[in-house]
């Protein structure tokens, strides 16, 4: 890895990595639960079990790039860290778009009960009222109950930053990270990892269960081997001879998973480790998700989870006053409407709140993606 990637504070094909992410979530939101069901019913089952978790890995890849971004400059010693000033960064950071998506996904709430349709007793079942609204300003919900679903993750997230005080005061360094010590941490924290999951399972399935989805903060015990593999990247280099034993490994677990559930989610997180490494060492591939396209959508990717789904909801519901359940109208009516409205309101949500508290954006001040344009791909 060159000395001038290492020199620089901020990723800016990483941020190209997170468009990619955002979009592999809403496009799981949006086609993938149908898709599958088609594919299910002509006889494919194996398809759609991939296709699924390969539109949700998404996940995988935000949380493997969060160690990477977050912990690079303090595993590295680039800066000094501070528990109080990280904090309140990471404060300032996450809650002000959140808190505004929160009310924006209240109020999606009181209007799809306030003009019911079918889709009331079909699909939307969360009520609208005051405490439940201030007890998801807290982000991180045992209840797994969220006026947005998609959420559950970020509760995830937040648990991850509360963790990295202690992560920075044990994780060795650099120098001391051998490839042996690599494959040990993977090896251990995955099996101490399905472990776990598996004792959940059996004995407290309404906690967390691979099983079946249990939305709340239990959902960690799927994602160590994601975060530990951002904060291996974020500690020292690896090689593309490295990248591709990782993808391999991953893509093992992933086919594995079929078997083997939880093997999901750490094949997913190997794949993108490896992924993100060739793109350290391939100009080519940074330049590319450097592109002036990709930053914009890398920058507005934080806002565009928080709203996508609550646009979804509204949206469906909306089509549902016009069509009937099933129908290709609705799809046609709830996913036409719904996906650019998804775009329109992160981009307001990025250019009025969220950027304001952003670091280092190449595109902040545009609100339209054709303004990006302008820019030459770095």
């Amino acid at each position: 890895m060159s000395d001038g990637i290492n020199a620089k504070e901020r990723f800016h094909f990483l941020d190209g990595l997170r468009g990619i992410a955002s979009l592999m979530i809403v496009i799981h939101h949006a086609f993938t639960g149908n898709i599958v069901k088609e594919l299910i019913r002509r006889g494919f089952p194996d398809a759609g079990f991939y296709l699924a978790f390969f539109t949700q890995s998404g996940v995988e890849l935000f949380f493997v790039l969060s160690g990477v971004v977050l912990l690079r400059p303090y595993l590295r010693k680039q800066r000094e860290f501070k528990t109080v000033d990280y904090l309140i960064r990471r404060i300032k950071r996450i809650y002000p778009p959140y808190l505004v998506a929160l009310l924006f996904a209240a109020g999606v709430c009181w209007y799809i009960h306030a003009y019911p349709t079918w889709y009331n007793s079909k699909v939307y079942h969360m009520v609208f009222y005051w405490p439940e609204v201030l007890r998801e300003t807290v982000i991180i919900n045992i209840s797994g109950q969220y006026y947005n679903l998609a959420w559950w993750s970020l509760g995830i997230e937040m648990l991850f930053y509360l963790l990295v005080p202690v992560i920075l005061l044990f994780f060795p360094g650099k120098k001391s990270i051998s490839d042996l010590k690599v494959v040990l941490l993977i090896v251990f924290t995955l099996g101490i990892s399905l472990a776990i999951q598996y004792w959940f399972t059996e004995y407290y399935p309404d906690i967390y269960s691979y099983k079946k989805v249990v939305s709340n903060i239990f959902q960690s015990l799927r994602y160590p081997v994601c975060f530990l593999l951002g904060i291996l990247l974020a500690a020292r280099d690896f090689n593309v001879k490295q990248a591709w034993l990782f993808i391999l490994a991953g893509v093992g677990l992933v086919i594995a998973s079929r078997f083997l559930l939880p093997l999901e989610n750490p094949g997913y997180g190997l794949i993108y480790a490896g992924i993100i490494t060739i793109a350290f060492n391939r100009h080519s591939i940074r330049k590319s998700l450097s592109s002036p396209l990709m930053l914009w959508l890398g920058e507005r990717s934080y806002s565009l989870f928080l709203v996508h789904f609550s646009v979804f909801y509204l949206m469906d519901s909306i089509a549902a006053r016009f069509t009937a359940s099933g129908t290709t109208a609705y799809a046609v009516l709830s996913r036409g409407a719904g996906i650019p409205a998804a775009f329109i309101i992160a981009m307001l949500l990025f250019y009025f709140v969220e950027r304001w508290q952003a670091r280092g954006l190449i595109t902040g001040k545009m609100f339209w993606p054709w303004q990006a344009g302008k820019l030459k791909s770095s």
